[in-house]
Parts: C-alpha cells; sequence; structure tokens
C-alpha cells in the first residue's frame, strides 16, 4: 500500500452538494434581512407621511385660527363703521366698493369646500403689518401700502389646485374703509399656503337664545341669512379641513369616505390615489363682535 493512499482520503475542499447548500442557506438569510429591510423602510416612510398629514392639518388650522382670532379688530383710531368681522356671501355691507372679484364667504355645494374671509386691521408683527402671506403692509413697495387708521384688509381663505396638488390658499384686499380705495395685496390670485389639504369647510355659531355672547346653533354661510343684522349675530366659526399625507402610503381604505361638519361625504375614489386622510376640527370664538 503507498503511503500517499491515505492522504487522498482527506478532504481537500467544499463539496458541490456543500456549496449548493451553504448557497441556499445565505439565500434564505439574504431574503430575510432584505424583507426587514423593506418593511422598516415602508414603516419609516408611512409614518413620515402621517406625521406630515398631521402637520398639514394642524397648520391649516392654525393660519385660518389666527385671522379667525383677529376678525373685526379695529384700533382706537380707527374712524370708521365698525367693521363685520366676517364678510357675507353677498360680499357686500361694508364702507365702500369692493373689488370686481371680492374675497366672500361662501358655501360650497355638496362636498365642494367652503371659503371664508376675515375682516380685521391687522396688528403689528415682528415690527409691521402683514397680509396673510407674510407681505409687509408697512413697505412703501407694497402695492396695497397701508396709510392710515382706517385701512382695513380682508383675508380670504380658500381651497385651489397648486400644480395638480390641492393646497389651503389666501389671498389679502387691503381697502380704506371711508373711501372704499384699495387693491389687491399681492394680486388677485390664491398664494398656497399649505399643500395637501383637499377640503374646507366651515359652520358659523349663531345666536338666538337669550345670551347674546355665544353661540347656540351652527349653520352654513347660507343658512346665516343675507342680512347685516344676521352676520352680526354670529359669534363663533367652527372650522374642518381634510388633510392628505401628499405621498401615497399604499392605504388600503379605498373605499373610505369623509364627511366635514354638515357636507355631504367626500365621493370613495379620493382615495384611488392611496394617500392617508385625516379630518382636523377646531371652533374658534369671534372676540371683536357687538
Amino acid at each position: 500500500m503507498s503511503r500517499y493512499s491515505g492522504m487522498r482520503r482527506q478532504q481537500l475542499g467544499l463539496s458541490l452538494v456543500e456549496l449548493m447548500v451553504a448557497l441556499v442557506l445565505g439565500l434564505v438569510l439574504m431574503t430575510g434581512i432584505i424583507q426587514v429591510f423593506l418593511s422598516s423602510r415602508q414603516t419609516y416612510a408611512t409614518n413620515e407621511a402621517m406625521a406630515r398629514m398631521q402637520e398639514n392639518g394642524r397648520f391649516a388650522l392654525e393660519f385660518i385660527s389666527r385671522s379667525a382670532r383677529l376678525a373685526g379688530y379695529a384700533e382706537p383710531i380707527y374712524i370708521g363703521e365698525k367693521p363685520l368681522p366676517i364678510v357675507r356671501p353677498s360680499c357686500t355691507g361694508q364702507p365702500g366698493d369692493l373689488p370686481d372679484t371680492p374675497p366672500c364667504s361662501l358655501n360650497g355645494n355638496g362636498n365642494g369646500s367652503d371659503s371664508i374671509g376675515f375682516i380685521m386691521r391687522p396688528p403689528i408683527v415682528d415690527g409691521a403689518r402683514r397680509d396673510c402671506i407674510g407681505n409687509n403692509l408697512d413697505n412703501p413697495a407694497t402695492p396695497a401700502k397701508l396709510i392710515d387708521g382706517n385701512d382695513l384688509i380682508i383675508n380670504e381663505f380658500s381651497i385651489q389646485d397648486d400644480n395638480g396638488q390641492s393646497a389651503l390658499t389666501c389671498r389679502t384686499y387691503a381697502y380704506d374703509s371711508v373711501t372704499g380705495i384699495g387693491k389687491w395685496t399681492a394680486g388677485p390670485g390664491y398664494q398656497s399656503l399649505i399643500d395637501g389639504i383637499d377640503r374646507l369647510q366651515i359652520l358659523y355659531g349663531i345666536s338666538t337664545g337669550g345670551d347674546s355672547r355665544s353661540a347656540n346653533q351652527y349653520v352654513s354661510a347660507d343658512r346665516v341669512g343675507s342680512n347685516l343684522s344676521d352676520w352680526q349675530k354670529v359669534r363663533s366659526v367652527r372650522i374642518s379641513v381634510l388633510a392628505n399625507s401628499v405621498v401615497t402610503t399604499n392605504s388600503t381604505a379605498a373605499n373610505r369616505r369623509f364627511a366635514l361638519l354638515d357636507a355631504t361625504p367626500t365621493p370613495a375614489d379620493l382615495n384611488d390615489d392611496q394617500r392617508s386622510r385625516q379630518i382636523f376640527t377646531t371652533t374658534i370664538q369671534l372676540k371683536n363682535t357687538d
């Protein structure tokens, strides 16, 4: 017997079977790792989209609420008629003539969005009086520079399309309440504030009971009335917005419908874009009322 015969029986490397088993085990482990990675990535993207939706909804309410709290405000130097806090659907009732395309407080049809206009003398913020998008109304270069204590502004909020994305928008009209002369602060076009806002609904709290300082009934703009005396009964506003996640989240609630305040529910195909949605609502008391 050769002295090398025992060495031939020693293993010099992996056999083909062993190599195949190792490859299969490696693929199984890699598949599990990839699945965990993809799941974590999807969870992170979903959480980020939900956080953005929450942020959009809260900021939308904050922008509108800021003007609602100041609605009807006028400084002691103001010599005109006390401004009505909210523009009526007829867009009239204020001293002077408003523009050809005035801001209004209109009731949307069906589940369509409402719009609302708040009238006020803007307070000084960061050393200047500003409109709803931050334009300095004390700057001489501003198209609608405020001149004296009789100047008022109307901040109008509505939902508009912004490059294929629904958004909360605003525009501001500044005018002298005595002469009625004024102009749009940034042109009559709408300026986008918050993307991802599908709907805006407003209800007006009116006082029909014994306490004229508090609302005991909430109705839409078309049910408040058309007379100035009707709108003088408005004591608060209830604001509701429908915010979306802007990006897709593979939402499975494809047939979910959303009902904002008194509006009819949104169509089910609103969720065909696979975005998550949520309703945000708040109620603001009007401080500057009779």
